[in-house]
């Protein structure tokens, strides 16, 4: 590799390997110092007036920037806006991008949405130079692409991110939203049936199975409950019934896996039912290949509840 000057070699750092003509004469590259570097390989062309750095990784993010210097018309969505926001459920590799109008083209590997709606507040630019829709309004793009369950997890976790809240998220959809616009009514039925002040799902899969207890009846269920420890400490279990003590933890491999984690959650779980509470445990598995079964079993574990505190079963549709 070769030694480049301290600008050009910060700008491959900051920008993914990538750099543009424009952005080579700003760094005083010469013509013929590019054609140099083309010729031995050591850049190597991605889009017209746009290369890459031979030995950098061409990576999702070196991607997405080729693309935005290649046409600065053009706004990375959808999806691929999603991955860069670190959202689930958004790792298809195929690049979207959407603009008001394309300058020139950019590749058979790049898919263009036109859109006639595109202000400067939908817009977030980044240091590296990579343009790419707002929380709110990936989310309504990817209202298109989505099915409910799977929008409503992706909101949730903007909401639950800080990244903007349910009426953020309600103001924008309700501005692009327009008859026959693709996801407009998904994006719109998703927020409207959402309760302003519900604690946000920590994850996909709580989403799930919450939303499986709720279609077998189990409606009082909600998610990140608080209960107050006898230390005074508030803990907020994934779901549950406060009004009746009974909560579910849903463990998740990734968190939960070291001894660490097992034993604080054990531990919490002690200082739960110090209160008179219940805790069971579901791994996200066993939600992604046994739903029914956990649902079967958590609600007869409900109603042994209920039984417990002199509650007839018929009354486990009636708790709140």
């Amino acid at each position: 590799m070769p030694a480049f000057s301290s600008p050009l070699a910060r700008w491959f750092l900051d920008h993914h390997g990538i750099v543009s003509s424009s952005a080579l004469v700003g760094l005083a590259v010469t013509d013929s110092q590019r054609r140099g570097l083309l010729a031995d390989d050591i850049l190597l062309p991605v889009h017209e007036g746009v290369y890459r750095l031979s030995a950098a990784p061409f990576t999702f993010e070196a991607h997405c920037a080729a693309a935005c210097m290649a046409d600065r018309s053009l706004v990375i969505s959808c999806h691929s806006a999603g991955r860069l926001w670190g959202l689930r459920k958004c790792r298809e590799p195929t690049l979207h991008a959407c603009t008001l109008r394309l300058t020139k083209p950019v590749g058979p590997d790049i898919v263009v949405h036109r859109t006639t709606a595109l202000p400067d507040g939908d817009v977030v630019v980044r240091p590296d130079g990579i343009r790419l829709t707002s929380p709110p309004r990936t989310f309504f793009d990817l209202a298109r692409h989505c099915a409910d369950l799977r929008l409503e997890s992706i909101g949730e976790q903007i909401i639950d991110r800080g990244m903007c809240g349910l009426r953020t998220l309600l103001v924008v959809s309700a501005r692009l939203a327009t008859p026959g616009r693709p996801g407009s009514t998904r994006a719109m039925r998703v927020l409207s049936s959402r309760p302003e002040f519900r604690a946000s799902v920590d994850s996909h899969d709580e989403l799930v199975l919450l939303r499986a207890l709720h279609a077998v009846g189990l409606t009082e269920f909600v998610c990140q409950p608080a209960v107050k420890l006898r230390s005074g400490e508030v803990v907020h279990p994934d779901l549950g019934v406060p009004a009746v003590g009974f909560y579910v933890e849903v463990d998740h491999h990734t968190w939960h896996d070291t001894r660490e984690a097992a034993s604080y959650d054990k531990a919490r779980d002690r200082q739960v039912r110090l209160t008179g509470a219940v805790v069971e445990r579901v791994t996200d598995s066993h939600i992604r290949d046994q739903i029914a079964e956990v649902v079967a079993e958590l609600v007869l574990l409900y109603e042994h509840r209920l039984t417990a505190l002199g509650f007839g079963v018929e009354m486990s549709r009636d708790v709140s």
